[in-house]
């Protein structure tokens, strides 16, 4: 029990000083603090929700003693809780079932990849959400939070951009500035959303290299498959982000984001699967995320409505149905 509380301290830790490099601002930095759900994954994965709850307070305890004690409140509400909730939920296992005496030999039932990856996005468009609403809270309005944002980004912006004379023609530092606030959320629930499920991918994948895993692993390109009505409310949330005026289509687009990233993945998956059976599957594969790297404005919505076709379609079992090598009869000739 010693050596797991040990480990659970220790990951802790871990999780914090990656979350606490952020204060240095350098693209380093960023990049380890975008593994800091890494640690408590891996503990809470291989040794138990119980000990992931010991690593989340550790890590959220010394955050808050090595900055402030908002910053810790913050990393446990952005970062921690919901990468402990998200590992717990992919590692838990329920009963087999209601009546042990007539199903005494059913195997047990855990979370589906496609609750998984739900419980992320949602987790994302939360902690969107929450940094939307602090932020009217805080600056007393939407469009007053909106001005007091962009006024503290413009510096950075303006010093990335070089000045005025390398924008585009039409286009000023404040109009620049604008479209990075009014994208923002979108950006933090789509990021939050894939930093929780890569994170998790690795978590999963080091304990199942340590035998800590106690689930099968999952065929992904036919395992994730998420409920049409994920795919219903992300229509939704497109419609209401493109005709609500502000600050509703704000709030739209958080789940936009969110539920976009999510749906992108399970096109992904669906054309992996379906080009399973094609000869030239490698260099499909390898053109279809170059399109995605070069052109993302373009390539990744139409990725996201293949995943929205495909919870409406099942066009993966559809043809895993299909033959392999259709028969066909000719007539024989004499």
């Amino acid at each position: 029990m010693w050596i797991k509380i040990g480990i659970a301290v220790g990951a802790g830790i871990a999780s914090a000083l990656l979350f606490i490099v952020t204060v240095q601002g350098t693209a380093i930095a960023m990049a380890l603090a975008y593994l800091a759900p890494l640690p408590l994954m891996i503990v809470c994965i291989g040794w138990g929700f119980d000990a992931g709850l010991i690593a989340l307070g550790v890590s959220c305890a010394v955050v808050a003693g090595a900055i402030e004690p908002f910053s810790g409140l913050l990393f446990a509400l952005t970062v921690a809780l919901p990468a402990w909730a998200l590992a717990a939920f992919a590692n838990i296992t329920a009963l087999p079932t209601f009546n042990r005496k007539t199903e005494p030999a059913a195997p047990p039932m855990r979370a589906s990849l496609g609750a998984i990856v739900t419980l992320a996005a949602t987790f994302g468009a939360l902690v969107s959400v929450g940094a939307l609403i602090s932020m009217i809270v805080v600056y007393g309005g939407y469009e007053k939070g909106v001005e007091a944002f962009g006024a503290m980004l413009q510096p950075t912006i303006q010093e990335a951009l070089g000045g005025a004379a390398n924008l585009p023609r039409d286009f000023s530092v404040d109009e620049i500035v604008r479209l990075v606030v009014k994208y923002s959320p979108a950006a933090i629930a789509s990021s939050t959303t894939l930093m929780l499920l890569i994170n998790l991918y690795a978590a999963a994948r080091s304990a199942q290299l340590s035998q800590k895993l106690n689930r099968p692993w999952p065929d992904v390109p036919t395992s994730l498959s998420l409920p049409l009505a994920l795919g219903v409310i992300a229509v939704v949330a497109v419609g209401v982000w493109l005709a609500a005026p502000e600050p509703a289509s704000q709030f739209a687009v958080i789940f936009v984001g969110a539920f976009g990233i999510v749906y992108v993945l399970q096109g992904l998956a669906t054309l992996h699967a379906l080009s399973r059976r094609l000869p030239a599957r490698p260099a499909l594969l390898i053109a279809m995320y170059l399109a995605c790297l070069v052109a993302p404005r373009w390539v990744l919505p139409v990725v996201a409505v293949v995943g929205l076709i495909e919870s409406a379609a099942s066009l993966r079992a559809r043809a895993a149905a299909r033959p392999l090598h259709p028969q066909t009869q000719t007539p024989k000739r004499k």
